[in-house]
């Protein structure tokens, strides 16, 4: 919050353009880095404690989470189209620059979701008090969290289905990032997953008016969806369920070995 507030207020104009206020966040990004440090370096841990120590694996993890992300959207996507609910044009006003902007945002942005709620607090909470009530409780949180920052939305505003959906949509999503993060005992899955669902997610269904500029795309809703929302909800849940099994089965453990990873407490 210090840094969005110092950074916001001494930013140059070229660093907020477009809505992407891409250095507010990575500012951010670099104090919760400190602080993690800080802490590790407190409790006598080092950063390949916590898989912070980049290697072969962790970047195949990461690529994995990434095309995985971009999978999970473009796949709901184009089922989507398929079934008549929705389709798409280009977006003639988005640029290069945009571009640029916008996926340094979402990088910074992700990174700073994932250190916060799959990182440091992730690991000791499951530690103290067990990794399904860690992975439950910072899930809560994090649709909390979602809840504050995008509820400025009039359709937010209005409460009922729309208010309780800004809340449990980041709260499914918080429980498989979680899963990822301590089944394989490492940030990188979880923030290649978030990183290439967010910026596919950008492009395709960003529609006018959102808090973000509409990406390559501009999503047109046919006449006979507009206003139901069940569709891209049950996508959104099919989408989680299949990321869901997806870790599970990436990360399953040999009959007889014996986990390395916080996982042993997940089922």
């Amino acid at each position: 919050m210090v840094a969005a507030v110092l950074t916001g207020m001494f930013a140059p104009a070229w660093a907020l353009q477009d809505g992407q206020p891409w250095p507010v966040v990575a500012v951010s990004a670099l104090l919760i880095a400190g602080v993690w440090a800080l802490c590790l370096r407190l409790e006598g841990r080092s950063w390949a404690d916590e898989g912070l120590v980049p290697d072969g694996r962790r970047l195949g993890q990461f690529v994995a989470g990434l095309a995985g992300g971009v999978a999970l959207v473009g796949g709901p996507a184009w089922l989507l189209m398929l079934g008549g609910v929705l389709y798409w044009q280009p977006n003639q006003s988005f640029t290069a620059p945009l571009m640029a902007s916008g996926t340094a945002y979402f990088v910074a942005a992700v990174l700073v979701e994932e250190l916060i709620f799959r990182g440091y607090a992730l690991r000791r909470l499951a530690e103290g008090i067990g990794v399904i009530k860690a992975v439950v409780l910072l899930a809560a949180i994090f649709g909390g969290y979602h809840l504050l920052s995008i509820g400025s939305s009039p359709a937010v505003k209005s409460g009922g289905t729309e208010l309780l959906w800004t809340a449990a949509g980041p709260l499914i999503g918080a429980i498989v990032f979680g899963v990822a993060a301590l089944r394989t005992g490492s940030i990188a899955l979880p923030l290649g997953l978030h990183l290439g669902w967010n910026w596919t997610q950008w492009h395709f269904f960003t529609l006018p008016g959102d808090d973000n500029p509409t990406g390559l795309w501009t999503p047109l809703i046919s006449a006979q969806h507009a206003g139901s929302p069940a569709p891209f909800r049950i996508g959104y849940l099919v989408a989680m369920t299949v990321a869901l099994l997806a870790i599970a089965a990436m990360t399953r453990q040999p009959r007889g070995r014996r986990p390395v990873t916080l996982a042993a407490g997940l089922p």
